[in-house]
């Protein structure tokens, strides 16, 4: 169980890193609806984590394979998806030299949406591509232990809690104390602006190549 924890560990990390959700947690937090849209965001995003994992492991448990031919393709899955965040990685690198300082505007209007629409953004947030990266890596990473139906709970509540938590304490800190966090909700946000492309490469580039790694060893 600790070894399952340990893989998915660097995953989860790199997912809480993410900066595009933590950055709409911010724009949610100093808007006048953050009372009631922060709660729906933080439960889309916690479903849409754990139902891409369980979706990847359950998929590839499923293949109508041995256990040997199912391990050499969680592998060669694993080179792919290393690879592929590498590649994520040198891009956003790439567009955070051309254009270091540009906020993200695009993102402004998040903070005016209801509970609704907050939970569906919450959601969305699994779906992008580096998360649907990261996600498949943390359900190969499972499918790969001999786990029962407990230690699966755990292990992936382990992932989700990680992933989640940069989103998570914010949101608590600031509905416990709206007017001590306030002005760190505002340095934060500004320094995502600033830093986040170069941030999220840096992240991509390392957890692709661990990633890439893992799956080499296990070839």
């Amino acid at each position: 169980m600790w070894s399952t924890m340990g893989s998915l560990l660097p995953i989860a990390v790199a997912m809480a890193l993410s900066t595009v959700p933590i950055t709409i947690t911010l724009i949610i937090l100093q808007s006048p609806s953050r009372r009631r849209s922060s709660i729906p965001y933080l439960a889309g995003w916690v479903v849409s984590l754990a139902v891409v994992v369980l979706a990847a492991a359950g998929g590839v448990l499923a293949l109508p394979v041995s256990r040997r031919e199912r391990l050499t393709a969680i592998a060669i899955a694993e080179i792919v998806v290393g690879g592929l965040l590498v590649v994520f990685g040198i891009l956003v690198w790439q567009r955070s030299n051309n254009s270091p300082s540009r906020a993200r505007t695009w993102l402004d209007g998040v903070g005016s949406v209801g509970p609704l629409a907050s939970f569906g953004v919450g959601i969305a947030m699994g779906l992008r591509p580096k998360a649907l990266l990261l996600g498949a890596a943390s359900g190969f990473s499972l499918a790969t232990r001999s786990l029962n139906s407990t230690d699966t709970a755990i292990a992936v509540a382990f992932y989700v809690g990680i992933s989640a938590s940069t989103v998570a304490v914010p949101i608590v800190l600031t509905l416990v104390s709206p007017t001590r966090m306030e002005p760190r909700l505002v340095v934060w946000h500004d320094w995502l602006n600033r830093n986040g492309r170069v941030v999220t490469a840096l992240i991509m580039l390392i957890i692709g190549i661990v990633i890439m790694a893992a799956g080499i060893s296990e070839l």
